[in-house]
């Protein structure tokens, strides 16, 4: 998989006039395209050189904005083995409507500043790889049906159920065929990060058929469901975010934190 922006860089070098910033754009858009599925998705591409400054490597900001698409792994990493010489003041994700493994996102944003780019591979090859990341922010958007879904996916047990979100509270209603009972459930609870990649079920009451179940029984659900969300493991994210916050509002699950493009996890074959 090749990574973030590994598309066409015309005019490095030489100027940005409006047409070749333009045709840069349009390549990048259609190389971020090619790494994902979907044939309604979109993608668009924003870039601002600074004036004067092309002959150095050097960006202002890029932009990705991409819709309506599904994917199994980021189409993008860092490689830290390559120059970084080059220089990308800002990079920003706009990634809306879309798939990972089987978790529908309503929306997904990062800015991330102080990047580095291999200027010579760049200009000499005409392709484009960050070999460094700067930490920005960032935050990741699932709706309650999203997350309904992908419970059911995600574990057998677990039959059919739905998801409510509202003041600050999970509320997740279903029926679930588990080692000490067949039976219709309802778990209350916080949803909180744990070590930057997991959301968890805490502070959760838990009934079968609107019976309190008893700490032994509310425990066995709970180590089923968690982490309901592992963004390293269930969703290959790496350390593209590392959660501090989650907010439980109006129908949607709101996670932010830190955010980086992560390093490619498989090792180069030549340097």
């Amino acid at each position: 998989m090749n990574p973030l922006l590994p598309f066409v860089l015309l005019g490095l070098g030489l100027g940005y006039g409006e047409a070749e910033v333009a045709k840069f754009e349009r390549l990048a858009a259609a190389e971020v395209s090619s790494q994902l599925q979907g044939e309604g998705r979109s993608v668009r591409v924003d870039a601002v050189p600074f004036a004067f400054s092309a002959g150095w490597g050097r960006m202002q900001s890029a932009e990705i904005d991409a819709r309506d698409f599904s994917l199994r792994q980021l189409p993008f990493f860092t490689e830290p083995w390559r120059s970084k010489a080059g220089r990308l003041d800002t990079l920003r994700l706009r990634l809306r409507d879309f798939n990972l493994r089987g978790l529908q996102i309503a929306e997904l944003s990062a800015d991330i500043p102080d990047c580095r780019f291999d200027f010579g591979l760049a200009r000499d090859k005409k392709i484009f790889r960050i070999s460094k990341s700067g930490e920005g922010t960032g935050s990741v958007r699932v709706d309650e049906k999203a997350l309904a879904d992908y419970i059911v996916e995600k574990y057998a047990e677990v039959k059919s159920c739905t998801v409510k979100v509202y003041n600050d509270v999970v509320w997740v209603e279903g029926y679930g065929e588990f080692l000490i009972v067949n039976t219709n459930f309802t778990v209350i609870a916080k949803l909180t990060p744990l070590d930057g990649t997991k959301l968890v079920l805490t502070d959760a009451k838990i009934y079968f058929d609107w019976n309190r179940a008893d700490e032994a029984a509310a425990k066995v659900i709970l180590d089923l469901l968690n982490p309901v969300v592992d963004l390293y493991g269930d969703l290959g994210l790496y350390d593209a975010i590392s959660v501090t916050e989650v907010r439980l509002r109006d129908g949607y699950v709101l996670a932010r934190g830190k955010t980086r493009v992560p390093i490619k996890p498989e090792a180069p074959a030549s340097r």
